[in-house]
């Protein structure tokens, strides 16, 4: 038993076996009585009878004779330190702590996914696009745009520009069509008209309709009535240290557009290829790009269009 009182009188015959100055309030546990503190006593201070579970804090000590004899203490489990002290709390003490776990749970999860999502690369991804080569307008998930003006006075059009877009690379397909949102917004937000070019060729090979076959452009100034834009995505100026190549599988896909047109009546079996730069003070569509299609069959070397109208490329008479 713990009994009040701060001398030592226990030392002496016939005096109770132990006193604590801190102690309170009597308490019998398993045979015995705890004294329980506002402040935690120093187990070597305390003086117990016989008792086999004396609960100090987290520890239960065993008496056999007496606390300042003998003295075994054993860790509590840590469940069941947990499970003791959610036992003893108050609700609002419960509710403050599940609060403080759901809180922390977010945390950690929040920070996991967003640590695997920084360690995600594009080019993990598998590229799915919806046709292996001719990726139509609403397949890129273009704004719906109306353009009135069209080529049909001059088709099938004798004369294809080739431009480059200046704007970052796309190697995937995913990458390609928001390229060309970001691109059709900027010109809609800026011009107040639609993506410039009648067809863009892809970083990945793939061809992505622009304004499509039978619309007229805007492209390259003078000649946008009776011709057909195609640019190609990203910067083929080799002057800069950093520029884009055109590859292989770009010129193939390229002429698989051109002789599609050639077939659906919309370009004239004998179109001629022209870069931007044959046509105006341009640098466009870069010396990289520009070497290649001089290599085409259908390129002009003679140049014969330029510094002529449509109508003057056509024979039309001028209506007075």
């Amino acid at each position: 038993m713990w009994i009040s009182g701060d001398d030592h009188s226990h030392d002496q015959p016939g005096a109770p076996l132990g006193r604590v100055s801190t102690i309170s309030e009597v308490v019998p546990m398993d045979g015995a009585n705890l004294a329980t503190s506002a402040a935690t006593p120093n187990v070597g201070n305390l003086s117990v009878t016989k008792s086999s579970r004396v609960h100090i804090g987290p520890k239960f000590v065993s008496v056999t004779q007496n606390l300042q004899n003998t003295e075994v203490v054993k860790d509590m489990p840590f469940p069941v330190y947990v499970w003791y002290i959610v036992k003893n709390s108050s609700r609002a003490e419960k509710l403050s702590c599940l609060v403080a776990l759901l809180v922390l749970i977010t945390c950690v999860t929040l920070i996991v996914f967003f640590a695997v999502q920084a360690t995600n690369n594009p080019e993990d991804y598998i590229d799915v696009a919806p046709h292996e080569w001719n990726i139509s307008r609403q397949m890129w998930l273009a704004q719906n745009f109306t353009s009135s003006s069209t080529t049909e006075r001059f088709d099938p059009v004798r004369l294809v520009i080739i431009q480059h877009t200046v704007s970052p690379e796309c190697s995937r397909f995913v990458l390609c069509a928001a390229e060309l949102r970001n691109m059709q917004s900027w010109f809609i937000k800026y011009y107040n008209y639609d993506i410039p070019y009648n067809f863009i060729i892809g970083n990945d090979g793939r061809v992505y309709e622009g304004r499509g076959w039978g619309i007229e452009g805007a492209h390259t100034f003078t000649y946008n009535r009776c011709s057909l834009g195609i640019g190609f995505i990203g910067d083929y100026r080799e002057e800069l240290t950093v520029h884009s190549r055109v590859t292989e599988l770009q010129i193939k896909r390229a002429k698989m557009l051109l002789e599609e047109g050639v077939k659906r009546g919309f370009l004239d079996t004998d179109y001629s290829v022209l870069g931007a730069k044959d046509l105006n003070g341009s640098a466009s569509p870069g010396s990289n790009l520009y070497n290649a299609i001089r290599q085409w069959e259908h390129y002009d070397h003679i140049n014969k269009w330029r510094n002529k109208t449509c109508e003057k490329m056509y024979g039309f008479v001028p209506i007075s």
